[in-house]
């Protein structure tokens, strides 16, 4: 960005106000409208950050969060790699906005055509058992313990960059410092790609990002994070699902089918004959259970808000055929993941996700998910590709 304040802060409200027309009819476009609609929303020290890391808008005064850096810096003994040539610019049809319910993502303001490279993920070059021992220092400052699960928005900024000298890993951390690549969000039907290129003599690398087929104007640039993929974070989540299941077990046990006709909610009172607890006191997902049950078997109930997020992960048959058949004994202790029973099995996979920290909803943003097909988990694959036990689909 070469020109000045008034000229970038013009070009920002066109980007927006195209951007706002485009999604005119979803939250991003609510949220695009209402930010141009904010006088003070875009300020200079938005201005200076694009500037310095090259990006052709103003950022937004509220995701002023980190510190601009065009080219990655090291620490913990490590030497930035000069390998792979200069920084790589941020493509000038990028804009960082409003993309709930996210926070801010990155959006194309123009067509852009697969392979081109968009920037370089910049950020604190980082040895990985430094950055760990770190991120467990913040947890037990913050909630006096380490423990894993849930994780901390710290630790989400980061990517893995190579082995590094010692073999103990390198990771490009962009929590604090970092370019408009950081604000790339997590989509199950990801648009874009974290490239290697660039390694050096300590064995890590830079990363470029790169478009995996052509983005259309308006849409948000997304990636694959890759969390469920993680050994130790799968551990994660199927612990916490298990733990999850077991503490609704009770409620669970108590559902029983509704009475014909009925139309009550998942609220329904013991006397109502569809649940012999209040699951209006249960957790949600005990509510989504019943409610799936009541809408399988009962009458559908008038909805007075949106259906919970959780509904996308069970099937309504499914589960009210599992109660009908087990007469409430189906739904019994589990030790393991495995052990959850299968009607309800992904529904708790992706309550432990959530637990855990690393959820995702990209289905509710049109923006961000055309289709609207959600995996629920960051980097989870979707189900009809895969069943989430060690398994495939037939």
């Amino acid at each position: 960005m070469t020109d000045n304040f008034p000229a970038a802060l013009e070009r920002t409200h066109k980007a927006l106000d195209f951007l706002a027309e485009h999604w005119q009819e979803a939250e991003v476009g609510v949220a695009m409208k209402r930010l141009r609609e904010d006088a003070s929303a875009l300020e200079e020290d938005g201005f200076a950050w694009s500037k310095e890391v090259g990006l052709n808008y103003v950022l937004p005064k509220e995701a002023l969060c980190c510190k601009p850096i065009k080219e990655s810096k090291a620490r913990d003994g490590l030497r930035a790699t000069t390998a792979g040539g200069p920084a790589a610019l941020t493509h000038p049809g990028l804009c960082v906005a409003p993309a709930p319910p996210c926070g801010f993502g990155v959006f194309a303001t123009c067509q852009i055509k697969k392979g081109e490279r968009l920037g370089e993920y910049t950020g604190e070059i980082r040895s990985y058992d430094v950055w760990c021992d770190e991120i467990k220092a913040r947890k037990v400052a913050a909630r006096g313990s380490d423990a894993a699960s849930p994780f901390i928005w710290e630790e989400l900024y980061c990517a893995w960059s190579g082995n590094g000298p010692r073999g103990a890993g390198v990771v490009i951390d962009a929590y604090a410092f970092g370019n408009a690549m950081r604000f790339i969000n997590c989509s199950c039907s990801p648009s874009c790609t974290f490239k290697s290129f660039g390694t050096g003599s300590e064995d890590h690398s830079r990363l470029e990002v790169l478009a995996t087929r052509d983005i259309a104007a308006g849409e948000q640039l997304s990636v694959d994070y890759g969390w469920y993929h993680d050994p130790a974070t799968l551990e994660d989540i199927r612990n916490e699902a298990v733990k999850a299941y077991a503490a609704d077990l009770a409620d669970l046990q108590a559902l029983v089918l509704p009475a014909a006709g009925q139309t009550e909610t998942a609220s329904s009172s013991k006397s109502s004959g569809y649940a012999a607890a209040e699951t209006a006191s249960s957790s949600e997902a005990v509510q989504v259970v019943a409610e799936a049950i009541l809408e399988a078997r009962g009458r559908p109930p008038l909805r007075e808000a949106p259906p919970s997020f959780l509904c996308r992960f069970l099937d309504r048959e499914k589960v009210a055929r599992f109660v009908e058949v087990n007469e409430g004994a189906g739904f019994t202790k589990a030790s393991t993941y495995v052990d959850i029973p299968d009607p309800v099995w992904h529904l708790y996979e992706v309550v432990g996700g959530l637990r855990v920290g690393v959820p995702c909803r990209c289905g509710l943003d049109p923006s961000l998910n055309k289709a609207g097909r959600c995996a629920g988990i960051i980097g989870r694959p979707l189900q009809i590709h895969h069943l989430g036990r060690g398994s495939e689909p037939d």
